[in-house]
């Protein structure tokens, strides 16, 4: 099965694995920067852009609930059941 867009719910493990590991290590170069693993520096820098990986994802769910709600209305009373 090919990939969707970034954040689909239908990729395949092997393809969201290996997206996991780069933003791993993206992470990891990016708070290098602030200190050697297991400092407190470092490990706040990780537990920061975790935590705006996740604010992020909860907007895009919901930009993507909005827009589902959108073409949903859309379409109500068109049916002839």
């Amino acid at each position: 099965m090919p990939a969707m867009g970034p954040g689909c719910a239908t990729k395949d493990p092997a393809t969201q694995a290996a997206e996991q590991a780069k933003l791993e290590s993206d992470d990891d170069a990016a708070c290098r920067d602030k200190g050697a693993p297991a400092s407190p520096a470092y490990e706040s820098c990780r537990k920061d852009l975790a935590e705006a990986r996740a604010q992020q994802g909860a907007i895009q769910e919901q930009k993507r609930r909005d827009f589902d709600r959108t073409l949903g209305a859309g379409t109500e009373g068109q049916s002839s059941y």
